[in-house]
């Protein structure tokens, strides 16, 4: 059963910081298909642009996290109500297209949303849709 939506921030950080101690988190969340490209890009910023990491090691965590999305129940928004229900919320809340989707997937299902980033869940709160982070859904502190 899914209870929660993830976004790319904490999902990078959930397998980061607990690698395969995350996977029955993971198994009871959802994201969308998104992911893919926000966690790519993340890992480039961070190999290409920040040297936080070696290309290589940018490419064995990409790896880890396509093992990991297998996991994860994926939302699709494919018709027009969809798209336009996320254009209204990115207004809305003055943010992007992007993270509008990871936010109206948890409104469509009811379900909380997992970040880290604080904008989104700013606009998550104006939303009334509930917000956790990876420590509180893993009940750890790191």
């Amino acid at each position: 059963m899914t209870n929660r939506i993830m976004d790319a921030s904490s999902l990078l950080l959930c397998i980061k910081r607990y690698g395969e101690q995350a996977h029955e988190t993971l198994k009871t969340s959802s994201t969308i298909p998104l992911i893919y490209y926000e966690v790519g890009n993340a890992l480039r910023t961070s190999a290409a642009i920040l040297h936080h990491i070696t290309p290589e090691e940018a490419e064995e965590t990409l790896e880890h996290i396509h093992k990991s999305l297998v996991l994860m129940k994926l939302i699709h928004q494919r018709n027009t109500q969809d798209s336009k229900r996320i254009l209204q919320n990115s207004i809305t809340h003055d943010m992007t297209y992007y993270d509008s989707a990871y936010l109206t997937a948890a409104e469509k299902h009811k379900i909380p949303l997992v970040t880290e980033d604080k904008q989104l869940a700013k606009a998550a709160k104006k939303a009334n849709i509930p917000t956790i982070n990876t420590n509180r859904i893993l009940n750890t502190t790191p």
